[in-house]
């Protein structure tokens, strides 16, 4: 049986380069280990672009920006000698410890093992031959479990336990600006409802009519006039058709024009997240604001928006989860076919909900 280590007023190197939701996920898991080791140096490895939503976080002593483009691939880092070269010399000169690899490909593999650590950390069964490049290979859950439990297992490996925060450790200036870029956008203040209409794979995406149509349907019942649309730029046409579908909600297009911290401090205010499974999904579960999200190829268990897998409400189709990027032949018929009723049910039960938990704090102070 191997020793426990020590990590007391030593230097951690945490590799998770990307995608944005994994990232989230693994936010727990730097909480964990500086509640287990508060004297810790612990140094993140994150793609650049993600280093913003990671800098601020206090449970992070220093962020070491990834350029994914310099090494694409399994080959890469080996193809782009001088770009490994000087990123080698970034690594070592980080002198650390211990490396916890999250990633658990090639690449991020061999970049634990190039910084010379004398303990790394990684997934037994970690994808592309990483494992080879690991002092200690962990047993995780075997699938489907969600991203967390995987993580903290690894974690466990530092002593690291439970952490008692999952959050992106907003600031009250960020949330200010949030407010105000609200405001500037024109909402005129109702329920804050939160849509993230898009996904990284096609055939994650629920149509753009079915969402408008859930929308028109939260303005009739519930007074969400002015649902807001975020995510990235690529959403443009998407939110375009949304708003021009909706015949009641007033649709306000936020998309592409927050950072990943504004997106969490508007986000963390929302009364409601509505959402396919993307990255905004996880930062919206992080901050505990009620996220309900509409899945087709994908499984909950694995990518749900987590602690609250009994929203997410799925379609229907004899694949799922098919887990594919592109329709295996049954032409998107998961998402095509998720009646909006369905959804436009659960929002108005979760609405209803969060109304409720704000009525008995109401009472609870001022009874």
């Amino acid at each position: 049986m191997e020793a426990d280590i020590d990590l007391a007023g030593k230097r951690l190197l945490l590799i998770k380069p990307s995608s944005l939701g994994d990232v989230v996920h693994a936010v727990p898991t730097a909480w964990a280990l500086k509640q287990r080791w508060p004297t810790l140096h612990l140094a993140w490895l994150v793609n650049r672009g993600l280093d913003s939503l990671i800098r601020p976080l206090s449970c992070v002593d220093e962020v070491i920006p990834f350029d994914r483009n310099r090494f694409r691939g399994l080959i890469g880092p080996l193809a782009q000698g001088g770009e490994l070269r000087s990123f080698t010399r970034t690594l070592r000169e980080g002198r650390f410890d211990a490396v916890l690899d999250l990633q658990g490909l090639f690449r991020s593999g061999l970049f634990s093992w190039l910084s010379r650590a004398k303990v790394r950390v990684g997934d037994r069964d970690a994808r592309e031959g990483a494992w080879m490049f690991y002092t200690r290979r962990v047993n995780t859950p075997e699938q489907p479990v969600h991203a967390r439990a995987r993580y903290a297992a690894l974690a466990a490996e530092f002593q690291a336990g439970t952490p008692s925060r999952q959050d992106l450790d907003l600031r009250d200036t960020e949330r200010t600006a949030a407010r105000n870029l609200l405001a500037e956008a024109g909402f005129r203040g109702g329920p804050l409802v939160a849509v993230c209409p898009g996904a990284r794979w096609e055939t994650k995406v629920y149509p753009a009519r079915s969402f408008a149509a859930v929308l028109d349907e939260l303005a009739a019942q519930a007074g969400v006039e002015q649902p807001v649309l975020v995510g990235g730029p690529e959403l443009e046409e998407t939110c375009r058709e949304i708003i021009s579908a909706c015949t009641r909600a007033k649709p306000l297009n936020l998309a592409g024009k927050t950072g990943l911290r504004e997106l969490a401090a508007l986000l963390d205010q929302a009364e409601l997240m509505l959402t396919c499974d993307s990255g905004p999904m996880h930062i919206a579960a992080a901050q505990g604001t009620p996220t309900l999200a509409v899945f087709g190829p994908t499984d909950p268990r694995r990518t749900g928006p987590f602690g609250q897998l009994e929203n997410v409400v799925t379609g229907e189709c004899e694949l799922m989860p098919c887990l594919k990027r592109h329709c295996p032949g049954m032409g998107l018929k998961c998402m095509r076919g998720l009646d909006p009723r369905k959804v436009t049910e659960k929002a108005l039960a979760l609405l209803r909900q969060t109304a409720d938990n704000k009525g008995q704090e109401h009472n609870a102070l001022h009874g």
